[in-house]
């Protein structure tokens, strides 16, 4: 379970998921007796005795599909075979949290930030007001001190490091769930969030998710300045019959241009400072799957876009950059 190698299996995995674990009606159980002759009946449920990798990115998309589930239906899914699972999908999901999201595992007191060797990780962490996102900011705060402890880092990359991650957030609050848009299912208005550090490599892995309208719906109908317009004009040709034909141009447009309706330059730049990084530190990867779009910007201004005809079910953003041992610009506020 791993986008970049098969995107298009994973789609369909994922919504026959979503299709499986909603078809249980609010107030049922998952699991019914049938009476001493037969076992027991199970409602709904995922195998995942047959994956043999998962993606930290694949790990968050299930995760706030199960999340969806027990909200909507207010019990967790059962997990079936877990003794044939693979080792290493077990453990990811383990050091993820995704089984205390189950209430299967209590993490409580292990805390949501957790250190092994030069690596520390966050778990899968969700919300949805500002609150929420004032926290998950401490925590990718965390991540940045393991990363760079004597704050060595120059300006030019760490105020955007800092801003680009809670403008995602908060782009999630104000313009992913539209109230006028009619979703195929039910959603949570949260967003869904896991990052790595990785102190040796002096690399930062955040990938966050949700299960909005998704950016060529919503930016669509926000890109009203004449210059992101006519970028989407030049290349968008009117008649094309597959809904998801362009997916990747509209969210190219949101990382090149962000989602500003005003121009100010402090706003709406959650995408493009990712990409800012990633150029400043010379070594980095933004990978957007939104709706049936895939847009992938790697170091050194390198970009390519793809559409597909299966929904992603919301908006993934995977941000990968590797700090720089000296990097250049001015260290003084």
């Amino acid at each position: 379970m791993v986008f970049d190698k098969n995107f298009e299996e994973m789609t369909d995995f994922l919504e026959g998921t979503r299709r499986r674990l909603l078809k249980v009606n609010k107030g049922s159980v998952w699991i019914a007796r049938r009476g001493k002759r037969h076992g027991p009946s199970i409602a709904g449920y995922v195998d995942f005795s047959k994956i043999e990798e998962m993606s930290t990115a694949a790990a968050l998309v299930l995760a706030a599909e199960y999340q969806r589930a027990i909200d909507i239906i207010k019990s967790p899914p059962p997990l079936v075979n877990i003794r044939n699972w693979k080792d290493e999908v077990l453990l990811q999901l383990y050091q993820l949290g995704f089984f205390s999201i189950l209430g299967i595992t209590d993490d409580a007191l292990a805390g949501q930030l957790y250190t092994q060797g030069d690596v520390m990780t966050l778990k899968i962490l969700s919300g949805s007001n500002a609150l929420e996102t004032e926290q998950a900011d401490q925590m990718l705060m965390e991540l940045g001190r393991f990363l760079d402890p004597e704050n060595q880092l120059p300006n030019n990359i760490r105020i955007p490091l800092n801003s680009a991650l809670s403008e995602a957030m908060v782009n999630v609050r104000k313009h992913a769930y539209p109230e006028d848009y009619d979703f195929q299912y039910r959603h949570l208005g949260r967003w869904w969030l896991a990052a790595s550090a990785n102190r040796r490599e002096k690399s930062l892995t955040v990938v966050i998710y949700d299960q909005g309208a998704t950016i060529p719906v919503t930016y669509s109908k926000m890109a009203t300045l004449d210059h992101v317009r006519k970028f989407i004009d030049q290349i968008v040709a009117p008649g094309q019959k597959q809904p998801f034909a362009y997916d990747g141009v509209h969210i190219e447009a949101a990382a090149k241009f962000g989602n500003s309706q005003t121009g100010q330059s402090h706003r709406g730049k959650g995408l493009p400072d990712m990409l800012h990084v990633i150029d400043q530190c010379q070594d980095g990867r933004l990978v957007i799957l939104s709706r049936g779009g895939r847009y992938v910007y790697n170091a050194g201004g390198r970009s390519s876009r793809s559409s597909y005809h299966r929904s992603v079910g919301g908006t993934l953003i995977e941000w990968n950059v590797r700090l720089p041992d000296d990097g250049p610009g001015d260290r003084n506020d």
